[in-house]
C-alpha cells in the first residue's frame, strides 16, 4: 500500500509544473514565446524538452548547447545569458548541464524589431 501512495505522490509532483502557464509580465500581459516547438518523444514535466533548433528564433547568445547531451538527434540546450525585455525559465525539478532544463512555452521575449 505504502508503495501505491509513493508512487501517485511521485506523479502529482511531475505533473505540478506542467501546469503552470507560460510566462507573463507582472502587468499580465503575454509576452510571445521564442521557443515554442521542441521534441516530440522527450518531456520535462510533461512538456517539450527544448533542443538547439528550437531556439533559433530566441535572442542570440541566449541559450547553448550542453556538451554530449542530445535529444532526438539534436543539442540539447541551456539557458546560458538572460537577455533584456525576456522572461524565461525552466522545469525546477530537472537539471541539464548545470541549469534549470527549459521547455517549449519556458521563454517568452518581445518580437524583434522590424527593418
Amino acid at each position: 500500500m505504502h508503495h501505491t501512495s509513493s508512487l501517485l505522490l511521485l506523479a502529482a509532483a511531475l505533473a505540478l509544473p506542467s501546469l503552470i502557464p507560460a510566462p507573463v509580465l507582472a502587468a499580465g500581459a503575454e509576452l510571445p514565446a521564442c521557443a515554442v516547438t521542441g521534441a516530440r518523444s522527450v518531456f520535462i514535466n510533461g512538456r517539450p524538452a527544448l533542443r538547439l533548433a528550437d531556439v533559433a528564433g530566441c535572442p542570440p547568445g541566449m541559450f547553448e548547447t550542453v556538451p554530449g547531451l542530445f535529444i532526438e538527434g539534436q543539442p540539447a540546450v541551456r539557458l546560458s545569458a538572460p537577455k533584456e525585455g525576456c522572461i524565461a525559465s525552466g522545469s525546477s525539478n530537472v537539471i541539464a548541464g548545470g541549469g534549470m532544463a527549459p521547455r517549449a512555452g519556458d521563454v517568452a521575449c518581445p518580437p524583434a524589431p522590424q527593418r
